[in-house]
């Protein structure tokens, strides 16, 4: 997020919420939990949902769901990687870094069970 943040030249208010459908697991569970919510309303901004990764949709789904009731005056998607052959509900991505083959990667911010988010680079298991 921080490399992206320092790559923006507009004036933007950051926030960030939580929310997981994998728990510690490699695999969805279809089941997503809110852990942490916005702290700031939303309605009539122009908001970016920053994604690290898209696999199922099922967890952008939510978000997008979640933040459209809240009436921004725009909601835009940006993700870095994304995984189509794994999509269950398609889901709008209006900008992406990369399509990914169907395999578990980790680093440069996403974990592998809550490790290895620091890693410089993205990996995947062998």
């Amino acid at each position: 997020m921080a490399d992206l943040v320092r790559a923006i030249d507009l004036p933007l208010t950051l926030d960030f919420l939580a929310v997981s459908s994998y728990g510690n697991a490699e695999k969805t569970s279809g089941e997503v939990e809110l852990i942490k919510d916005l702290r700031l309303p939303i309605a009539g901004r122009q908001v970016l949902i920053v994604e690290d990764i898209v696999d199922t949709g099922i967890t952008l789904n939510y978000l997008l769901r979640l933040l459209e009731a809240r009436q921004p005056a725009s909601l835009r998607v940006a993700a870095l990687l994304s995984k189509p052959s794994r999509r269950q509900i398609e889901v709008p991505i209006h900008y992406l870094g990369f399509e990914i083959e169907d395999a578990f990667v980790y680093g440069y911010g996403l974990d592998r069970a809550q490790r290895d988010r620091n890693l410089p680079f993205i990996t995947s298991q062998a």
